[in-house]
């Protein structure tokens, strides 16, 4: 039975047979033939007389089965009758008040009773029509049988041969109604095509899981627009194999109409069923008639496939991850170990027992993981452990081991590894194991310590080189200072001379005083030439200290108001004496009128600038001393926009990326109008080619091999200038040809001050020269001069005493300290010759107690009391690095003044610091 699909049964059975629906027919009032066996379709005249109306019937016979075929379900129906119809003899029924069953019976003699209850004796072929009677007869119904089943008749002992016809069908009936219960009732869908490939029949659950159309709307090879595009060729393989007589199970997807699905959109999953199809042949000639079979939904036993693919995928890569992490761990050069919480070496690799040189095992339960480790690195586990197991945090860490490292190549030492571990944790956040990396480091702990070795090496040879620079600044700077204020006396004589002899009661003749004069102008030339080299010394020096200072990036851009007109002023005076000793003409100039800026004050950094005047100007009076054209031109202007090449006629050097360029947006710098002062240094000299022009700006280099020779110099003034025209947040830039001379130009950023935010007299000018005669009627101070050189003691002594002001040397600090105990500073000096003092100048080197300590003994004194007052201290030194100064300051220094200086410049400093 279970191959055997329920119309199998109409289909074996050689009396003709048709099942109608009634439901089919409720719907559009025709008879609906849902089935018809194989002996009807070779006799489909049978069916045709039932159904052809037009046809005359004088018993009433037709219109009753036609009545019977399209009466309502719930009106009774026709429970079993038999007919005889066109000469035909046909038996039906009504299954499930829903299946009609009509079949046509052989030809035989029989009698039958007619409508009034009488016998009537006749054949199959007698045109004698009645309706059999029996016990239970409803004639309401044309004599049929209310329970929809034929019942045997009581008014004969012997069986008529339509009973006996009645009878014989009963066990059909039963079992008919029985499978069509079961198909309904069944979710195997179940189904009948001809050959054509048209849907013949097909229970519910056929069409609810292929979504076929109904038979009324089918068409052959309907089922095609059921499948999937793809899945075509495959299916209709199976079609050509089943008409060929082949039976077939397969598997197959459906695609349901868009109707048919939940949210009305297109069926892009499909219904996945197994079919099992069976080619039905006919009996004659065994050709195949139709294709028959069933379709089961396997959509779950899919969904169970792709999990257990999916899982065995899962498996797959799990355990393919699992045999690369095993390979990985086997080959790595880093140890990786797992650790129970007792301390017991569950796992580790090959390359842990590499990295901690423990002697391999394959049992781990013969590793001594600790025997490895030193005593610093085990007391370090221990802390960490906790860490881990307590904390439950990841930790990583440097641990030292046993073993003794070698690179081969020198480098030894322990050896050191970088442990990484985490705990691992459970679902419920307890530690089960800790599991970690050992990475081998003894090469980069090693590197480390050279690389530490190295550090503290540089950081004291560049001590060694600042002690080296301060040591050769304060040993030049000594004797220059003396060599300069020695001339400024020789000048200072030279002058008083003059007036002593040169008067009119002079007692020198003519010819004598003539000579005089002669010797005297020879005398100052040779001073002249003294202070000169004395400057040229002086400015090598300081050209060092600035390169020193832009190495450790200490030199800084102070800005202070300066009036404008004065730069061009002061520069002329500068270099006026210069120019005259080169037989140069200097010609000074303002590039065009500046407008309003000429009145203004502006913030720059005058030093920083005068600076980078003095490279440009003297380089350009060397470099044109020697030519037939002797001429020197410094131009200056002012612009409120930035100056591009073109403005300056030059071209820009490019900028040192490698040092920040300085601004003026700072506080330091004032709310006024940024402007750019640009100047240009032009000569007539030698000049110099394109390729000399990329070397001259850089560190101790000049233009040519045969520059120093014939001009000298050091080739940093150049390279100093750049840095320091960009810190001021300019650019600098040159113009030359070989033989035509050259002109440099540059900007830097100021900005405008207005005069209500100026204090009057805040512009300080530098100048080369002042007098050094006392003013009559200046001020004079009483001043103590700490100083252990007795040349300068005694230089220093003469030009403060010759300008009016009261001198007192000592050699060193606690000499000065002494010294000032007899002075009124001193709180328990009062005694009527106690020494009046207003200023200190105090040198640094010098044996017994510094300048340095000095100073802060001074402070000392004033904080407990000692000392009434606060006691000007200007340190004199020829110590002038930043953080020489910086370090004076913080001493208790109240001023700095750089050896070699100018007596003028020093006692400047005194008259602000005594009247302040």
């Amino acid at each position: 039975m279970d191959s055997v699909i329920p119309f199998d049964w109409l289909d074996a059975d050689p009396r003709p047979t048709c099942v109608l629906d009634l439901r089919k027919c409720e719907r559009n009032g025709e008879p609906h033939v849902e089935s018809s066996n194989r002996a009807l379709r070779e006799q489909s005249h049978l069916l045709a007389a039932v159904l052809d109306r037009s046809s005359a019937d004088d018993s009433g016979a037709r219109a009753r089965v036609w009545a019977w075929m399209i009466r309502d379900r719930d009106g009774g129906g026709v429970a079993g009758s038999c007919e005889w119809i066109a000469g035909s003899q046909l038996y039906a029924y009504t299954v499930k008040q829903r299946w009609s069953v009509i079949q046509w019976q052989p030809a035989v003699e029989s009698t039958f009773v007619d409508h009034k209850m009488n016998v009537v004796p006749g054949s199959g072929s007698a045109k004698n029509k009645g309706v059999l009677a029996n016990n239970g007869m409803d004639t309401a119904t044309n004599g049929m049988p209310k329970d929809g089943l034929p019942v045997e008749p009581s008014t004969r002992s012997d069986p008529l041969p339509e009973q006996e016809l009645l009878a014989g069908r009963n066990n059909v009936t039963e079992k008919l109604v029985n499978t069509l219960t079961m198909i309904e009732m069944v979710d195997v869908g179940m189904f009948d095509y001809n050959t054509e490939g048209k849907l013949l029949h097909a229970n519910e659950a056929f069409y609810k899981l292929s979504g076929h159309p109904r038979p009324s709307e089918a068409k052959e090879f309907s089922w095609l627009d059921c499948v999937f595009p793809e899945d075509k060729d495959y299916v209709f393989g199976f079609w050509v194999g089943l008409l060929a007589g082949e039976t077939c199970n397969f598997e197959m997807k459906w695609k349901r109409p868009a109707a048919a699905m939940p949210n009305g959109e297109e069926d892009i999953n499909g219904q996945w069923v197994l079919a099992a199809c069976v080619p039905t042949r006919n009996e004659d000639d065994s050709t195949i008639r139709s294709i028959s079979g069933c379709i089961t939904d396997i959509a779950a036993q899919k969904r169970s496939q792709e999990d257990a693919l999916k899982k065995a995928e899962a498996l797959e890569r799990a355990s393919a991850s699992e045999k690369r992490f095993t390979r990985f761990a086997d080959t790595a050069n880093i140890g990786i170990f797992l650790l129970s919480l007792d301390f017991e070496l569950l796992y580790c690799n090959h390359g842990w027992f590499l990295v901690t040189g423990h002697v391999p095992t394959s049992n781990y339960a013969d590793v001594d993981w600790q025997s490895v480790l030193s005593e610093q690195g085990n007391a370090m586990i221990d802390d960490q452990w906790d860490l881990m197991t307590n904390k439950k945090q990841a930790v990583s860490f440097q641990c030292q081991l046993r073993r003794e490292w070698s690179n081969g190549q020198g480098g030894q030492g322990p050896a050191w590894v970088l442990a990484s571990a985490y705990p691992e944790l459970s679902n419920d956040g307890r530690v089960l194991s800790v599991a970690g990396t050992l990475t081998d480091i003894s090469q980069l702990v090693w590197a480390e310590s050279v690389q530490k070795l190295r550090t503290e090496e540089a950081i004291e040879a560049k001590r060694q080189q600042d002690n080296f620079i301060d040591m050769t600044s304060h040993e030049i700077r000594n004797p220059l200072g003396a060599v300069i204020h020695c001339a400024d006396m020789i000048v200072s004589s030279l002058t008083d001379m003059t007036d002593l002899l040169g008067g009119t009661m002079s007692p020198l003749p003519a010819d004598k005083r003539l000579q005089f004069e002669e010797l005297r102008d020879g005398a100052l030339e040779s001073v002249n030439t003294i202070i000169t080299c004395s400057s040229h010394q002086r400015r090598i020096v300081d050209d060092i200290l600035s390169l020193s200072k832009l190495d450790s990036r200490l030199i800084t851009i102070v800005p202070s108001p300066v009036r404008f007109d004065s730069i061009l002023v002061e520069a002329a005076k500068m270099f006026d004496a210069d120019a005259k000793k080169a037989g140069v003409e200097l010609r000074v100039a303002k590039d065009k009128p500046l407008g309003t800026l000429e009145m203004e004050l502006i913030m720059l950094d005058t030093g920083r600038l005068m600076q980078v005047l003095i490279n440009l100007v003297t380089n350009a009076l060397k470099f044109t001393q020697k030519e037939a054209v002797r001429v020197v031109a410094l131009t200056m202007g002012a612009s409120r926009t930035k100056l591009s090449e073109q403005d300056l006629d030059v071209e820009f050097v490019p900028p040192n990326n490698l040092r920040e360029r300085g601004s003026a947006d700072n506080t330091d710098w004032g709310g006024g109008e940024e402007i750019y002062l640009y100047f240009k240094v032009s000569d007539t000299g030698c000049g110099f080619s394109d390729e000399q022009k990329v070397m001259i700006f850089e560190r101790f280099a000049q233009a040519s091999p045969r520059t120093h020779s014939q001009y000298g110099g050091t080739g940093l003034g150049l390279f100093i200038t750049r840095e320091l025209i960009e810190l001021h947040g300019g650019e600098i830039g040159v113009s030359s040809r070989p033989g035509d001379g050259a002109a440099f130009a540059f900007y830097i950023t100021a900005r405008s001050v207005l005069p209500p935010k100026a204090a009057p007299g805040t512009s300080t000018p530098m100048t080369t020269s002042q007098q050094l005669e006392p003013k009559p009627g200046g001020t004079s101070y009483s001043i103590l001069v700490v100083e252990d050189n007795l040349v300068n003691q005694r230089v220093m002594r003469k030009q403060l005493e010759k300008l009016g002001h009261t001198v007192h040397v000592v050699s060193h600090g606690g000499e000065a300290l002494a010294f000032l105990k007899t002075t009124s500073y001193w709180r328990d000096n009062t005694t009527d010759d106690a020494v009046t003092l207003e200023v200190v100048l105090m040198d640094i080197e010098m044996p017994v107690m510094n300048g340095f300590t000095c100073a802060r003994e001074i402070r000392g004194a004033q904080a407990r009391g000692e000392m009434e007052g606060h006691l000007p201290v200007i340190a004199v030194s020829a110590n002038a690095r930043h953080e020489q100064i910086n370090h004076a300051l913080e001493c208790g220094m109240d001023d700095t003044i750089a050896k070699p200086y100018r007596i003028v410049d020093l006692i400047l400093k005194i008259e602000r610091l005594v009247s302040g």
